[in-house]
Formats: C-alpha cells, sequence, structure tokens
C-alpha cells in the first residue's frame, strides 16, 4: 500500500525542499506531494497518510479539511483540534507544573468587546482590575503581548504604570498577558521536530525580523545547559503534542526561562535562518514525516471512539450517509 505525504503550505521554500528530500531516497511505498484540496464530503476517506500544515492559521477552509482527513485515519502535523485551542498562558501554568522556569505572567480580559455584547455577558467579570497587586507580582518593567499572538506582533515592553495602561487601552478586543521581563545575558530558540528533534539556535530578537536574529555559532551552549534545554524542549512539546514547533528561552544566571512555545508553523526561510539551519529542517522534516507514514499513525484513534459509544471495532471507510445516498443514485437511474 502507498502512504503519501502531503504538503499544506503558502508559498515558501520549505515545501518543494521536503518534498524533494524524501522523493529522492526513493523508498519504497512512500512518496511526498504538494496537497491538492476542493470540497470535503462527509467523512471522506483521505489519499494521504501524514499531511503538513504550513497554512491553516491564514485559510480557514483548511481547518475542517485538516480535521475530516485526520478522522479519515490521517496524521496531521501539527494536531488541527489542538493547534486552534491552544493559547500562551495556558502554555506557560503548563509548564510552570512540569517544573520549567517561566517568567511571572498574568492573563488579562480585553480592554473592549465587540459591538453588540451586552453588560449581562460581562456579569462575572470584576470591574477594576488591581493593577497594583497585578505590578507587584510580575514586576517592572514587564512585557504586555497578546495571549495567542506570533511574529512579535503586538509586544510591547512596558516600564512605568503609564506605559501599561496606555498599550492596554490600545490592545481593544484583544486578550492580552502581562509578563515579567527577564534581562538575559543569552537568548535561544530551539527547532523541535516530532517531540524529539531539537536544535538550540544562538538568536537575536533585537534585531528587526529578517535581519541577522539566527547567528550560526555551535558552542554557544555550555554541555549541562544545552543538555537542559534539550530536555525542557522535549517535555514541552510531548505534554502540547506537537511535532513542528520552535521553544525561545531567555537565559539569566544560568537559568532558562522559557518565554515562548506557542509556534506551530515556524519560520523556515533559508535567507533568515541560514542555509545550514534550513538544510537541518529539510531533513529532520522529512525524518519525521516518513516515520510517521511508514509507522500508520494517526491524529485520532476512530477505533476507540466507536468502542466508547458502543459500535463495533472496526475501520469505518465511508459512512452510511454516503452508502445510501450512493445506493439512492443507482436506483434513481434504473428508472430512467
Amino acid at each position: 500500500m502507498e502512504r503519501v505525504i502531503g504538503f499544506l503550505s503558502f508559498r515558501e521554500s520549505l515545501p518543494d525542499a521536503v518534498i524533494e528530500e524524501i522523493n529522492r531516497r526513493n523508498i519504497d511505498g512512500v512518496r511526498a506531494e504538494h496537497c491538492n484540496v476542493s470540497e470535503s464530503r462527509m467523512a471522506q476517506p483521505s489519499p494521504y497518510s501524514v499531511i503538513i500544515d504550513r497554512v491553516s492559521h491564514i485559510v480557514t477552509y483548511y481547518r475542517t479539511y485538516l480535521k475530516n482527513a485526520a478522522l479519515a485515519g490521517a496524521y496531521v502535523i501539527n494536531n488541527p483540534f489542538w493547534f486552534l485551542a491552544d493559547d500562551k498562558f495556558y502554555n506557560y501554568s503548563l509548564a510552570t507544573r512540569l517544573g520549567i522556569a517561566v517568567p511571572r505572567t498574568v492573563c488579562l480580559p480585553s480592554r473592549s468587546y465587540p459591538a453588540g455584547t451586552d453588560e449581562g455577558d460581562l456579569r462575572n467579570l470584576v470591574s477594576e482590575l488591581n493593577w497594583d497587586g497585578i505590578v507587584e507580582y510580575v514586576g517592572l518593567p514587564a512585557i504586555l503581548k497578546p495571549y495567542d499572538g506570533y511574529g512579535w506582533r503586538h509586544v510591547y515592553k512596558v516600564s512605568t504604570m503609564g506605559e501599561l495602561f496606555e498599550k492596554y487601552d490600545e490592545s481593544g478586543e484583544m486578550v492580552m498577558v502581562l509578563q515579567q521581563f527577564i534581562d538575559y545575558e543569552h537568548y535561544v530558540r530551539c527547532f523541535v521536530f516530532g517531540q524529539k528533534h531539537v536544535l538550540p539556535m544562538r538568536y537575536d530578537p533585537s534585531q528587526p525580523f529578517g535581519g541577522r536574529q539566527y547567528i550560526v555559532d555551535h558552542e554557544h551552549l555550555t554541555p549541562e545547559l544545552g543538555v537542559r534545554i534539550v530536555d525542557e524542549c522535549i517535555k514541552i512539546n510531548k505534554a502540547l503534542g506537537y511535532d513542528m514547533n520552535t521553544v525561545e528561552f531567555a537565559i539569566k544566571d544560568g537559568i532558562p526561562y522559557a518565554l515562548d512555545f506557542m509556534n506551530p508553523i515556524p519560520d523556515t526561510e533559508p535567507d533568515r535562518i541560514s542555509i545550514e539551519y534550513f538544510q537541518w529542517v529539510v531533513r529532520t522534516m522529512a525524518d519525521v514525516a516518513v516515520e510517521y507514514a511508514e509507522e500508520g499513525r494517526h491524529t485520532l484513534d476512530i477505533a476507540a471512539i466507536r468502542e466508547k459509544v458502543g459500535l463495533p471495532v472496526h475501520d469505518m471507510i465511508e459512512s452510511p450517509i454516503h452508502e445510501e445516498a450512493g445506493q439512492e443514485g443507482k436506483e434513481e437511474a434504473g428508472k430512467e
């Protein structure tokens, strides 16, 4: 049985490179291609064993396409059911419970709400936040940023209460988090694939996007710190279930503080991350996709779902609705 790995993406360098790498390996029964997507029908079989998703955060329709593919037995990187539900504040709380150092963080209610929101809809929210208590806990300066943001959008360093109020007022309907500022001595961004392959990279967030943020340096961490960072990257991604992600650490006094680990569609353009790191990403992404295809992994265990509701445990390729509709069509054709 042929196992096909599909790439769902915007125009970028990674898909063609990974597809070429997989097909170049000439693995019996495995090949890769760009996904060919049309309308979706209920419980429709998927032609793909593995789908690598790089664009559903932009194209809404792909989200339901991927869920339907998962229901049909495909393994989707990353899990479309979790990706859409994730947020940074939950991640910080989870990492803290895993024993990972995270800056003190508070999630704030939105400053404003959409037109038509009734006062009664907000009856459970306190009328005024305890700003003194919040700032006492987090400290100043602090970082104010969206709880679900990416790409350094709407990220502000605030040093006074006045600056905090100004930026919070500007945030409008966004849900924001206020986070302790770590005056780091070293900053590390790690690619993590397959919940086990980790590439810790020296990174300079002060540089503009597209600038020299990624610095190729293979000796920027002590052995002890390197082991700790790799171990914590694996813990975080196993707990979140991400097969493609980045984790960022701000290092202060030898302690790596996990700052951001909700980046399931990380930038991989070679002119930004370097050719060397791009080649690592291509090889590793190909390794993971092939491994999952050959193992026959599934995002959803449909057999367990059927068993849970008291149905016989077997693979259901098509729904009874489709079969009945198809039979009715044949009968109508016969009458003609």
